[in-house]
């Protein structure tokens, strides 16, 4: 198959939804001879900041001189982006060869009734062959959902799993509770990995720690410990703090910033502790601190324009809705914020409403182009209803137009856009276009 032959294959495969359970996985890797098992893995499961960690880990792997591997999911401006390595996308050739070769696969295992796995089983089958393929040094696998039922979670062992901040989400999928979601969570700890945790909330720091308390669960238990960091300048371009009585700077605006580069700080000990299991160099704190400081990951507090300001963020759920209200506080005091806004009909989208209606002078609706969108005009109504002026735009290019006009008519105006990571590309990349398009 081509390569518009393959992503119309999974795009079908799509409609199966997600499925939780390992044993359609682990029949296919078991027939592509079990890549997950040839390169060290450093495995990122959490609500929250995975992805953050992991490009802040990648980066100072890369600058030690890695080779190294990542699978990230859902992806916010490419399909190819999912699988990188020194974070170029794989090519649309080796995708489409890559893909063909998992496919074929799945097609004997269906033919003969051992399985049908999911698009993210094969994505995520696909994604182990080709870091095994490629030779790559160590990979860097985030969980898709869960933990213990996540596709990903087919490890004999990882050597170092990280979980980053855990809060409500697919609650449908994970638990209703604080305590069922992290320990599903921690399903994907395997014996004698070493596990390292985020500063989390009071519950999940308890269910960590108990879990961490029994030793024959982890090797070493690193827990990033908030009270070794101190903030000493903190801005929309970056952040300056210690932790563990060394200065680092990093380029990625948000309070929860400092928070997981310090967990990343602490996964690169972690591999420090197992480098020489697999004949590879330990990394230095100069390498960390160029590492850190050169990491960016677009969406997450990202500026896109600066007259006006104009920040595209991917809180998506509840709990990331109270860390941007945080920033908005902490980097925008009294100004005007208009928002650009939509939202997935399966978060607790009134309660998400709840946080940040009091900062919005105004908010654009949009309908992502995910099939778990609530309409835009639905949402409009709801924040409508908060006493905030609402309207809903047809489209992307519609809606930063409108923004940037009500904008001029309101001095010392942000615009914000968030609400699902299913937009926020497309946001980036017209907002781009009609900067370019201006000269």
């Amino acid at each position: 198959m081509n390569y518009n032959e393959v992503i119309s294959y999974i795009e079908k495969r799509n409609l199966m939804g997600s499925v939780l359970g390992l044993d359609n996985i682990k029949a296919l890797l078991k027939k592509l001879g079990n890549p997950e098992r040839s390169v060290p893995a450093m495995h990122i499961a959490g609500t929250n900041g995975k992805g953050s960690i992991m490009a802040y880990v990648e980066n100072v792997l890369i600058e030690a001189g890695l080779k190294v591997g990542r699978y990230i999911s859902p992806t916010i401006f490419d399909y190819r982006e999912r699988w990188q390595i020194c974070k170029e996308y794989i090519s649309k050739e080796d995708c489409a060869e890559l893909l063909s070769k998992v496919i074929g696969t799945v097609e004997e295992m269906e033919q003969s009734g051992e399985g049908r796995p999911t698009s993210f089983e094969i994505e995520t089958a696909a994604a182990f062959l080709y870091f095994k393929e490629a030779g790559c040094d160590i990979m860097l696998i985030e969980c898709g959902m869960g933990g213990s039922q996540d596709a990903t979670n087919v490890f004999l062992k990882t050597p170092i799993d990280v979980i980053a901040s855990i809060s409500f989400d697919h609650m449908q999928f994970l638990g209703n509770t604080l305590e069922a979601i992290t320990s599903e969570k921690l399903g994907i700890v395997k014996d004698r990995d070493i596990l390292v945790s985020y500063p989390q909330s009071e519950i999940p720091e308890k269910v960590i720690d108990a879990f961490a308390a029994d030793e024959k669960n982890y090797q070493r238990y690193r827990k990033t410990d908030r009270s070794s960091i101190t903030t000493l300048e903190s801005g929309i371009w970056g952040t300056e703090f210690i932790y563990k009585n060394e200065n680092y700077h990093i380029s990625m605006a948000g309070g929860a910033q400092v928070y997981n580069a310090a967990t990343a700080i602490e996964a690169l000990e972690a591999f420090n502790d197992i480098a020489a299991d697999y004949k590879l160099k330990k990394i230095d704190k100069d390498t960390v601190r160029k590492g850190l400081a050169k990491t960016f990951w677009p969406g997450r507090f990202t500026v896109i324009g600066s007259e006006p300001l104009f920040i595209a963020d991917g809180a998506h759920n509840e709990d990331a809705w109270c860390r941007l209200s945080e920033d908005i506080n902490k980097y925008f005091t009294n100004r005007k914020i208009i928002f650009i806004i939509g939202v997935l009909k399966d978060k607790e989208y009134d309660r998400m409403l709840d946080i940040l209606t009091p900062f919005m002078k105004h908010a654009i609706t949009l309908t992502s182009n995910s099939p778990r969108a609530l309409d835009g005009r639905t949402l409009a109504g709801l924040i409508g209803e908060r006493n905030v002026a609402a309207e809903y735009s047809e489209s992307i290019s519609d809606a930063i137009d409108r923004a940037l006009e009500i904008a001029d008519q309101e001095s010392d105006s942000v615009i914000i856009a968030c609400g699902s990571l299913s937009f926020i590309g497309d946001i980036i990349r017209v907002k781009k276009d009609k900067d370019n398009a201006k000269g």
